[in-house]
This record gives C-alpha cells, structure tokens and sequence, in this order.
C-alpha cells in the first residue's frame, strides 16, 4: 500500500513538473498564434471605411473582391511573377554554388562566408542603398554610366532590381543548405558510380539530386514562404510604382490594414495568403517525402 502511494506521489509529481515546462509555451501559443488568428478570421468577414468608422459585416464580401476585382487579384499575379523568378534563379544558382563550395579546392569557407553575409543584412538597408543606385538625379548607376534613366517609372527595372535584391539577399541561406545536404552523401557512392562508368551529369542526377530531395522540399518551403513574405524591397524602393504594377500582396495588406484602415480587407488578404502557402507546403512535403530513387545510369 505504501509502495503504491509513493508511485502515485511520483507520477503526480511528475506530472506537475511536465505542466511547469509545457505550460508557458502552450499558454504562449494560446495569447499569440491562435487568438490572433481568431481575430484574423473574425475581422474577415467585415469592412471598413477608415480607422475610425465602424466595422460593416460584409460575409465573403472581401473574399469575393479580391478574386473579381483586378486591385487585388494582380497583386496575387505580381507576386506569384516575382516568386517564380526568385525561387528558379535561387534554386539552380543555389545548387550550382553548393557543388562548387564542396569540391577539393582552398578557399571554399571564405568564399561560404562572403555569401552568407547578405542573409543577415537588413533588407530595410539593402533597399536604402538600392535607392541610392537608383536616383535618378544623383544615383550611382546613372552617374556611372553617364544616363538619365528614371529606373522607378520603368516597370521592367522595377521587376528587375526586386528580383536581383531577393535573389542576393537569400542566395547564401540556400548555398549553406545544399552545401549541407551535398556533404552528408557518402563519397563511397559517388567512387562505385564512377567505378561503374557513370559520368558527372549522371552522378549528379541519379544520386546527388534524389538524395537531395528532403533538402529540396525544405528550400522550396522556405523560398515560398518568403517571396510571398516580401514588403520592405516594395515599400521602400518602388512604393508599388509605376502605377501599381509592382504592389505584391504584403504591400497591399499593410497599404489596407494601416494606411486605409480597413482591418477587414487586409484579413482576408492575410488568410488567402495564408492558404496558399498551406496548400503549396503540403504538395511540396506529398512529393518529397515519396522515396528516393537512386540508381545511376552509364552515360
């Protein structure tokens, strides 16, 4: 009786440490991820004026503008154009960089360090700077190749340099990744490959990129969710110029949200985003957890 009370004593104890630690975090996600999540909904369904007038409840109204009219659903278009740009040209040059940090040669760590660097610079300075290339009175470029250019009325150069900033800024997370998964392959089965006769572009594709496909998933989650994250480059760059070509979708929550003052509007623009990054990272987890075929081929 005595042995069955003392367990007794231990489990609650036990019990009660396990709350102590899980507690404040379960506690924490209550005040901070679900109830303003359930405000996020909960404002959806009405609309604004300003700051300052009451909230009209709208139902699907919100929703239902933002898939009609073409204020809203272009800035779905422009940001879907800048995020396919973005993640292509990060992905191939990401891998190709990764491969070439990984071979035998010296000066490999310098050169991972000089590209990591852009990753923990703020892109509120990054776009500062850009501004100052791009003066058109007194801006670096023009006064180095001698032009005039009005780089912020031309909607190309506006695409242009959003797309470079983004490239050069999160290049280095996705070098050190691949450079990461690249290094966790056995050497021994690139050697029995070769023994076999396969080539380069044949190791390459048959087993480095297979073996590298839980690091694909998770580079492409990450690139997604952060070129759908992209404010400062816009706001503080092209302003969603010219004429409101540039605007991408967290512009435009936070032109909604704060300058308008309609809560109502930028929720829902908040939760179809928020949809679509749900959906785009369960296909890409449905297609990279299927397992890897390994199985290199003579060139």
């Amino acid at each position: 009786m005595k042995k069955k009370g003392s367990a007794i004593r231990k489990t609650v104890r036990e019990n009660i440490q396990g709350w102590l630690v899980v507690g404040p975090v379960i506690l924490y996600y209550l005040i901070f991820g679900l109830y303003p999540l359930y405000i996020l909904f909960k404002n959806s369904v009405y609309s604004q004026r300003n700051m300052f007038s009451p909230m009209t409840y709208v139902g699907l109204g919100n929703f239902v503008d933002i898939f009609t009219k073409p204020e809203y659903y272009n800035l779905l278009l422009n940001t879907t154009y800048i995020a396919l740009f973005t993640i292509g040209i990060s992905f191939f040059l990401g891998l190709l960089l990764a491969h070439l940090f990984t071979a035998k040669i010296k000066g490999t760590a310098f050169f991972r360090t000089v590209f990591y660097i852009p990753v923990v610079v703020s892109m509120a300075v990054v776009s500062q700077i850009v501004n100052v290339w791009l003066s058109p009175t007194h801006g670096t470029l023009n006064n180095l190749f001698g032009t005039d250019i009005q780089w912020t009325q031309s909607v190309f150069w506006m695409y242009f340099w959003l797309i470079v900033i983004c490239i050069w800024k999160g290049l280095g997370a996705t070098v050190i990744l691949y450079v990461a998964g690249l290094s966790s392959i056995s050497p021994e089965m690139y050697e029995a490959a070769e023994i076999d006769g396969a080539g380069r572009i044949s190791r390459f594709f048959h087993i480095s990129m297979p073996l590298l496909r839980p690091m694909h998933v998770f580079v492409l989650i990450t690139s997604i969710i952060g070129a759908f994250n992209i404010f400062e480059p816009v706001q503080l760059i092209t302003k969603g110029g010219p004429d409101g070509k540039t605007k991408v979708v967290m512009f435009m929550i936070y032109d909604e949200a704060i300058k308008n003052g309609n809560m109502g509007m930028g929720s829902a623009l908040s939760i179809v985003i928020l949809l679509i990054l749900m959906g785009l990272t369960a296909l890409n987890m449905r297609f990279g957890t299927e397992k890897a075929d390994v199985n290199p081929k003579r060139r």
